[in-house]
């Protein structure tokens, strides 16, 4: 039976870090997933020129070689791996899933902060930073997101909580228990 998307994009992923992390290169290669996946989310036709079935092997080794000469030899190796294996195709979920276990690992997480105004970098990396302390973690990156409905205040989205200090979620509460007094 084929495997899912998600469980090939789980292995390579897990078999990226775990080899990044044995030769002690983790960061390096972390930097170097975060570019390559830049590169692609800006250029989608090279993913799909190392995943095409109908191009030549060569081809596609030499635009590869071309795309990876500055990476570590442990990138390098990595993506011709997935090269020869016909992996490319799934190149940006892979980077994700070792994202993902780079940031458990170093106690990172992302998340959202829903504003009725935008939030400057610095206001982001306070309010990353207080939170990240809250719930001992070394970092919490934050994406600001704009929402004039919630009023005034900020809704955090990081991993699995969420926290609704909105102005229109206040004046809810307060709503809700003055109907429940009458």
């Amino acid at each position: 039976m084929a495997l899912s998307r998600e469980e090939i994009a789980t292995r390579y992923g897990r078999a990226l870090y775990d080899f990044a992390n044995e030769k002690d290169v983790l960061d390096t290669v972390y930097d170097e997933m975060l570019e390559l996946k830049h590169a692609i989310v800006e250029n989608p036709t090279f993913v799909r020129f190392l995943s095409n079935p109908i191009l030549k092997a060569d081809d596609k080794q030499t635009l590869l070689e071309n795309v990876i000469s500055d990476f570590s030899q442990e990138s390098q190796d990595f993506l011709r791996l997935l090269l020869s294996y016909d992996r490319m195709g799934n190149l940006v979920e892979i980077i994700d899933r070792f994202v993902s276990f780079y940031n458990d690992a170093k106690l990172i997480a992302n998340g959202t902060a829903i504003t009725a105004v935008p939030l400057d970098e610095e206001q982001l990396q306070r309010l990353g930073n207080s939170f990240a302390k809250k719930y001992q973690l070394n970092a919490v990156r934050l994406e600001n997101h704009v929402d004039p409905s919630i009023l005034g205040g900020v809704i955090l989205n990081v991993k699995d909580l969420v926290i609704d200090g909105s102005v229109k979620n206040r004046l809810q509460k307060i709503r809700t228990q003055l109907i429940d007094e009458q």
